[in-house]
């Protein structure tokens, strides 16, 4: 007899949670419980003594989800039970090992490396391209370089396995063989190098990896799909002798190719673990059965080795709705005025609702029309908190103080706030220190025990200031183990007068220092595990990580979106060029992962679902007709509410069929009655009209041909009429 908690689970969870020691592939459809079948399967795993809790090792794609694990894990089996285990994310797991093994093996870093950011890594190439390799970086954009490394790096080849057969190949092997040299004398590791470094550990260490294979007697991976070749590697290093892997994942949610993700790694873990077991996951807690037969409908016309029938839980709920609007700003006036509709006479509370895209440039005209009424909303993936210039400022300081050598981070802070050292005596700085066999930072530590052998080679204003800084380094460097994070945070921002600094700078509002504080509270909440720790959780920190409740409406990207689920979810601009995006339309693959994004996008929604289609894009010619997108075809009039007949008009079957209306039941947001077939125009031309955006205009055209209202209207500083749905004007007497 089982634990009680096993009851709640239904046959397809029990099955995977029970599974017998081996591997074991869960195919888990959205919304499916997967995290859930994971929890307790590392629950099972301890209550049936197949292992203790530190013998078991666990990697989640984000630290909000390893958080989340590990508290459910304690909360089920207690504090004392659950201690020790590993949850964590790759790169966290990968740091740890590396810092651990740092000490004892000959490796070109030690343990106290610093791992570079996104910008310390653009910064380092754009460098090396102009100073080093003397190029023009309008011709080798220093983010595609970069990219390529990253690409290199992902496949686990070194800068001599580099291809070289392009001139733009070329000047990527180059910059990676010296990017590798000036992250090493900086004692820094990117977040590949992460992985890269531990798998190559495990495979020219055989003692590590015995050590590591005896300590982890269990391994579970969520979100398989969206492992890279390198990660699935380190799986399986560590996973091959005991073989008692446990992955859960989803070939149909397989969204991140473009960054390295290869959903070909279960079918890699089938052929490595041919007697892997294989359990799909199909009843769906999330999503009304009709959304689930939209989504399983967009996917039935891809390609699949496991095809899944969702079944929802919950049952039955209003159809989805297919819209079509006139342009782009249009759909933007739709989205906002529906979601108001929806909170105001549902209930529905704004940060319950999300509008996704295929691409971040899609947001503008949102954007624009919730600040036009005034409603709340939060922008993922823009300027996140971890990216502001203050909390870089601070994080910089902690890092040179944890590791002096890290170059980027020191050229960071040696002037902020000013202090009199300008880019000539900085750079001066710098070759005395490479004449003498030091880094930066190094030196900076010698020049405060012993300045004298310094002094003669500077001029005295710049000796001053460099030894002012040499001195303050050397006095937190004392500190940093006898105060917490948050204790030396706050004597870095005291010493350099950063409040002040931030006031003379525009802080007029507060803002800047509000978000200091908000970094010393993070700061504090690693009292216990240190310096080191909380700038790992500094430089791991992803975009979801950072996402907070009640702020207003989402806008996101649809990459942005996996994982999350809203209780109405907009999905817009669903046009041939935007989804499908242009890039993919030559890539069979790349049509498949934008057909797979769709279908994420979708099964996000819990309760209504609106599928967005505008008739125009704006381009720089103008207004163009904009194609529905080719994965719409797979629906038919059945599946969706709306104006399903408007727009395939040569597959409706009824033409004669009135036009379904895209509202949920008793809903409205129009002042006007509804149009459709039927209905006599509201509006004549010479008619004056007010629209919210664009003031008072003249009616100079009608058009009822399809069923809706179309107007033309002349406003009094655009040179051609603009034409839009009449329910987004209304008539002026």
């Amino acid at each position: 007899m089982g634990p009680a908690w096993l009851a709640s689970l239904n046959g397809q969870q029990y099955e995977a949670v029970t599974a017998p020691p081996g591997p074991v592939v869960v195919m888990a459809g959205p919304g499916a419980g997967k995290t859930r079948v994971l929890t307790y399967r590392i629950a099972y795993v301890l209550n049936q003594d197949w292992a203790r809790p530190w013998e078991v090792l666990a990697v989640t794609f984000t630290n909000k989800a390893a958080h989340e694990m590990y508290d459910r894990l304690a909360s089920m089996l207690g504090e004392m039970r659950s201690r020790g285990l590993w949850v964590s994310t790759f790169h966290t797991f990968a740091a740890r090992l590396l810092r651990r093994e740092a000490r004892h093996l000959d490796l070109p870093f030690d343990e106290h490396f610093a791992i570079a950011d996104q910008d310390d890594q653009l910064r380092l190439v754009t460098a090396l391209l102009k100073h080093e390799l003397n190029l023009d970086v309008k011709r080798y954009s220093p983010s595609t370089v970069l990219a390529g490394i990253d690409r290199l790096k992902r496949e686990g080849r070194s800068p001599q396995e580099a291809p070289r057969r392009k001139a733009l190949e070329t000047v990527i092997a180059e910059v990676y063989t010296l990017y590798e040299r000036a992250l090493r004398a900086s004692n820094l590791l990117d977040f590949n190098d992460l992985i890269l470094w531990a798998v190559r550990v495990l495979e020219q260490f055989p003692h590590v990896r015995d050590q590591y294979q005896t300590r982890f007697q269990h391994i579970l991976v969520d979100e398989f799909q969206d492992t890279n070749l390198m990660q699935y590697r380190l799986v399986q290093l560590l996973a091959s002798g005991h073989r008692r892997l446990f992955v859960v994942g989803d070939m149909d949610q397989a969204i991140y190719r473009w960054r390295g993700a290869d959903y070909r790694n279960l079918a890699r873990l089938e052929r490595d673990f041919p007697d892997a077991r294989v359990i799909l996951l199909e009843t769906n807690y999330r999503s009304t059965q009709e959304i689930l037969n939209v989504a399983m409908a967009i996917l039935g016309q891809g390609r699949a080795r496991y095809r899944k029938h969702l079944v929802a839980q919950r049952g039955h709920g209003p159809k989805v709705v297919l819209k079509q609007v006139f342009s782009e700003r249009e759909q933007a006036e739709f989205v906002v005025r529906m979601a108001m509709a929806l909170a105001q006479q549902r209930g529905i509370p704004l940060d319950d609702i999300a509008v996704m895209y295929r691409t971040n440039a899609q947001s503008r005209l949102l954007e624009e029309a919730l600040m036009r009424y005034q409603l709340p909303y939060r922008l993922v993936g823009a300027l996140r908190f971890y990216g502001r210039r203050e909390i870089k400022d601070l994080i910089a300081y902690l890092r040179v103080i944890f590791n002096p050598d890290d170059q980027p981070s020191l050229e960071r802070i040696v002037n902020v706030p000013p202090r009199g050292i300008g880019p000539r005596t900085w750079s001066r700085w710098i070759a005395l220190a490479r004449e003498r066999g030091l880094s930066p930072g190094a030196a900076l530590l010698a020049l405060a025990e012993d300045p004298e052998p310094w002094r003669a080679a500077l001029p005295t204003r710049a000796f001053r200031a460099l030894r002012a800084l040499a001195e303050q380094l050397a006095q937190w460097r004392l500190l940093r183990e006898e105060l917490t994070p948050r204790q030396l945070l706050d004597r870095v921002v005291e010493d350099i007068g950063y409040q002040a600094y931030l006031r003379e700078t525009g802080d007029e509002d507060g803002q800047r220092w509000e978000n200091v504080q908000e970094l010393r509270r993070l700061a504090a909440e690693f009292d216990q595990e240190g310096l080191a720790a909380f700038l790992e959780r500094l430089a791991l920190v992803s975009d979801q990580d950072t996402l907070t409740e009640g702020e207003g409406l989402t806008l996101l990207t649809i990459h942005a979106a996996k994982g999350l689920e809203f209780r109405v979810v907009f999905l817009v601009g669903l046009v041939e060029q935007i989804l499908p995006h242009y890039r993919s339309m030559e890539d069979p693959e790349a049509l498949e992962e934008e057909r797979r994004l769709l279908y994420v996008g979708i099964t996000r929604a819990k309760d209504l679902l609106y599928l967005l289609v505008p008739q125009y894009r704006v381009t720089y010619a103008g207004y163009e007709p904009a194609e529905p997108s080719r994965f719409l075809h797979a629906l038919t009039p059945d599946l969706v509410d709306g104006d399903w007949d408007r727009i395939f008009p040569q597959r409706a079957q009824d033409p004669d069929r009135a036009a379904n209306r895209p509202m949920a039941p008793g809903m409205s947001w129009s002042p006007s009655p509804r149009r459709g077939r039927g209905r006599r125009p509201r509006f004549r031309v010479g008619d004056r009209v007010i629209h919210p955006r664009w003031g008072e205009g003249v009616v100079v055209e009608v058009d009822m041909s399809d069923g809706d209202e179309i107007i033309g209207v002349q406003f009094p500083d655009q040179h051609e009429p603009r034409y839009l749905l009449a329910d987004f004007v209304q008539k002026l007497d």
